[in-house]
């Protein structure tokens, strides 16, 4: 299932010849939950469909190919070697993103200021990826509508020197991937959603795409 997973593995962005450092001190990875949640339940009154939202759960080799990837790419695009730190906690532990309903579990979560601190780096790199909804124009009829959601990767990296300024930014936007269809049925006050959706694999696959389009 994963076998296209591990060759990128074995790229390393220290095999890059490059003479500056950047750390990644902290990664954003957040997915609406419209594209991995197959059944969701409204109440006339809620402002938003929170009933039966799911934990994303990535195996841990895929988390590493995304990682991988991203370093990689912020390796290509400041011409550093670059690798991802983490902030400690009391203990020396890493600290991690734990995953929530929207984002993905394992990134570093620092603060500039403290990653400038604890690493000394040419470089200092935030990255934010979020993977939204587009919802187009549906359908309704008695009670059920049936609407065509496009997902749409966002992808931006800021660098920043040890003096804290901005000395690098991008950011590409793709949202030419396949559609899912979603039909919610309304019974009285309850409106139960049920839609395709994205896999693990499949959100590292368009991650893959992203990048090959921020690399351009």
């Amino acid at each position: 299932m994963f076998k296209f997973i591990f060759p990128i593995l074995f790229l390393s962005s220290q095999n890059l010849v490059a003479q500056n450092s950047a750390g990644i001190y902290k990664i954003k990875f957040a997915i609406d939950q419209d594209l991995v949640n197959e059944v969701r339940v409204k109440f006339v009154g809620e402002t938003s469909p929170n009933n039966f939202n799911n934990i994303i759960n990535f195996p841990n080799n895929l988390i590493d190919s995304i990682q991988n990837l991203i370093t990689i790419t912020v390796a290509k695009q400041l011409s550093a070697r670059t690798s991802i730190f983490y902030k400690k906690n009391r203990k020396g532990q890493d600290v991690k993103s734990h995953g929530s309903f929207s984002n993905l579990k394992g990134m570093p979560l620092n603060r500039l200021k403290k990653a400038i601190l604890s690493e000394e780096k040419d470089y200092y790199v935030r990255v934010r990826i979020n993977y939204s909804g587009r919802r187009g124009i549906g359908t309704s009829f008695l009670g059920t509508s049936v609407t065509n959601i496009r997902p749409v990767v966002t992808m931006k990296i800021v660098g920043f020197n040890v003096e804290k300024r901005r000395v690098y930014a991008k950011k590409v936007r793709i949202s030419d991937f396949s559609k899912l269809r979603a039909v919610e049925n309304t019974i009285g006050n309850v409106t139960v959603r049920r839609s395709e959706v994205i896999s693990p694999v499949e959100i590292y696959q368009m991650l893959q795409r992203t990048v090959q389009e921020y690399d351009k």
